[in-house]
């Protein structure tokens, strides 16, 4: 008898019952004295869907209320109609599949919306500087040559992506911080002024606090400091170590008024530095530069006169290599060879 109402069960789910099938079922599932039936159903129910449903539901009390309307007691020594039968028989095929639309509906766990999050990008091209505003009002600008990512609506949580360097000023919100990812960094911030650098081309990544404090970590959740103003935190990406140091906060963020500073940096960082402000290939072509610092703070000067500058104040030579145009007619960048200049190392020692 089990195995039989197994049997007609899965066929009913498969769509495959004949009507003389879907008759038997009704019988069974109408038969107020049989108990395999209710046994059968509610083990295929809670093989097939109890899984996926939530386990707070008491499905029993609903079960016991279709079998009533299937069921349709009989009186003790009543007369039965066989159009009665045949019209319980009908209710009970109807009422079946309902049942399990019911349940799926009402009790199948409904998973949360996705709502997909649309990207959009700023790319500040070489040789220049993009003021930006983000879609919670903060405000910033990009310097030559990087790349911000951000949402263009903050759902849930205020995050945007940083390669380059970048100067913030960040909207206040309590209760959703705001937070700038590097290659390496986060960094969150409630209400605040700082610049981060993080080009890709480096081999250290910086933040300077202006205003308000920042709490900075690794991407790996690992906590590295939290700054105050006129702070700055460095990390050497390679070693993965840090240091924090006090500084003038001023000084970092000029360039976003166009000044050039160059604070004490060694001959590889000027290069990099350059290359990337006046949309050119500079290149140091001598080791022996490394052992040289620059201190300088330009003005909108052209790129000619910051090599005479750097020749005249370290023992330094520069030479143009000819631009070469590209097939479409248009000139390659400006490239520029930085070598050491022997005739005058004696001068600088």
């Amino acid at each position: 008898m089990k195995q039989n109402i197994q049997h007609l069960i899965q066929k009913f789910t498969e769509g495959q019952l004949s009507l003389k099938e879907h008759i038997e079922l009704a019988d069974q599932l109408a038969d107020e004295q049989n108990l395999t039936a209710e046994v059968v159903l509610n083990q295929d129910w809670q093989e097939k869907l109890l899984s996926e449903i939530n386990p707070d539901h008491d499905l029993k009390p609903i079960l016991d209320r279709v079998h009533h309307q299937i069921r349709l007691n009989e009186e003790a020594g009543s007369q039965r109609l066989n159009w009665w039968l045949s019209f319980q028989r009908i209710a009970a095929i109807l009422i079946f599949p309902l049942l399990l639309s019911f349940l799926a509906y009402f009790y199948w766990p409904s998973k949360p919306a996705v709502i997909p999050v649309s990207y959009a990008e700023i790319q500040c091209p070489m040789g220049v500087r993009t003021k930006f505003q983000l879609p919670d009002g903060s405000t910033g600008f990009l310097n030559s040559g990087s790349r911000l990512k951000y949402p263009v609506q903050f759902i849930g949580e205020r995050k945007v992506e940083l390669s380059g360097e970048a100067f913030f000023n960040v909207v206040h919100n309590k209760e959703i911080p705001f937070h700038v990812n590097t290659r390496n960094l986060d960094i969150k911030v409630l209400g605040t002024t700082f610049n981060v650098i993080a080009n890709e081309d480096e081999t250290t990544e910086e933040i300077v606090l202006q205003t308000g404090k920042v709490d900075v970590s690794t991407l790996t959740g690992k906590k590295l400091a939290i700054l105050k103003p006129n702070e700055q935190i460095r990390l050497d990406i390679e070693k993965q170590t840090f240091v924090k140091n006090e500084v003038e906060a001023s000084q970092y963020t000029t360039w976003k008024e166009g000044k050039l500073v160059f604070r004490n940096e060694n001959m590889q960082q000027v290069a990099q530095r350059l290359s990337r402000w006046y949309n050119a290939e500079v290149v140091v072509d001598d080791r022996l530069l490394d052992n040289y610092s620059f201190h300088a703070t330009f003005m909108d000067e052209p790129l000619d006169e910051v090599l005479k500058l750097l020749s005249i104040t370290t023992p330094l030579s520069f030479k143009e290599e000819k631009r070469a145009s590209n097939a479409d007619g248009i000139f390659q960048k400006r490239k520029i060879i930085l070598r050491i200049n022997q005739s005058k190392i004696n001068h600088f020692k």
